[in-house]
């Protein structure tokens, strides 16, 4: 990364400079004055309330698909760096393992079936991140769902309904492989060559049976990625040394390069659910997105 753009990094909020230092510089940063940050107190404070933290997912007031509230509040401070114990938030994650049955699956309110593996690997992937990696529950959840992958190598929520085509739903892989990329005997595992090459082709096709398309929506810069964007199919996909290698990796990674202004990108879509974050405004560059491709960069030149 250019120093100036590197610079312009560190010189941002407290949880940027925390997140870069740590992810981009390999340091070990203090995390005091991060908690310090108002804009991560209020995090911290909506992720424990009961309207649209975690206690209220029992409630069925919280969804995968709303951003602002408790899938997506984990999912950014995993993504920062935080773990649970930074935040205090120890009661709170058991209160997620609560909905976790026998086999290793959850049935999470208000429709989150056992076999919808794509909304729960949004929790338990952002605790895999937060401390939580090596816990039992978190393997037997991760077993759980390599012992449901389809003859293809991905994930649907529907099963084989389609007439045994083998084909699987893009959100399921991409949010499987976002936990299961965390570990090194699945990074480089050829099992999951296939859920990859599912959504590689998915780029290069241009459509699915899912209705799940590339258009501009897909290709614009936005976070967090409550839909299915371009910015988390890549940081998703450079966690495994296979997808890295491909041409339909290397073709999303140049089509978002050239967005680049002096090194730095903008989001192209304002997220209300977080005006405390640059990533919510378009008309200035976004610190925390250019930090994203970076991390994606990092991960290239690495692998």
């Amino acid at each position: 990364m250019d120093k100036k753009v590197l610079d312009w990094l560190l010189a941002g909020p407290a949880w940027l400079k925390y997140a870069v230092e740590l992810q981009l510089l390999d340091l070990k940063p203090d995390v005091t004055p991060l908690l310090r940050d108002s804009a991560i107190r209020k995090l911290i404070s909506r992720l424990k309330g009961s309207s649209a933290g975690i206690p209220a997912i029992k409630s069925g007031k919280v969804h995968y698909t709303e951003s602002g509230k408790a899938y997506w509040d984990l999912f950014l401070l995993a993504d920062i760096g935080l773990t649970v114990s930074d935040l205090g938030l120890e009661s709170e994650a058991e209160e997620i393992f609560r909905f976790q049955s026998r086999e290793g699956t959850f049935t999470i309110p208000p429709n989150v079936q056992d076999n919808y593996f794509c909304m729960s690997a949004i929790l338990i992937a952002s605790l895999a991140k937060m401390g939580y990696r090596d816990d039992p529950r978190v393997i037997k959840y991760a077993r759980s769902a390599m012992s449901a992958q389809m003859p293809g190598g991905g994930w649907d929520c529907y099963g084989d309904s389609y007439g045994g085509s083998g084909d699987s739903c893009p959100m399921d892989d991409m949010n499987l492989l976002m936990l299961l990329g965390q570990y090194l005997q699945y990074r480089e595992n050829p099992q999951l060559d296939g859920a990859i090459e599912h959504l590689l082709g998915h780029w290069e096709i241009g459509n699915n049976r899912y209705g799940f398309g590339v258009g501009k929506r897909f290709r614009s810069l936005q976070y967090p990625a409550v839909k299915y964007g371009i910015l988390r199919v890549l940081d998703v996909l450079s966690l495994f040394p296979y997808a890295m290698k491909s041409r339909g990796f290397r073709d999303m990674l140049d089509y978002v390069r050239a967005k680049a202004k002096d090194g730095r990108y903008f989001a192209e879509s304002a997220d209300m659910g977080y005006t405390d974050f640059d990533f919510s405004q378009t008309a200035e560059p976004s610190r925390w997105i250019t930090f994203l491709v970076g991390r994606v960069e990092k991960r290239v030149e690495e692998g």
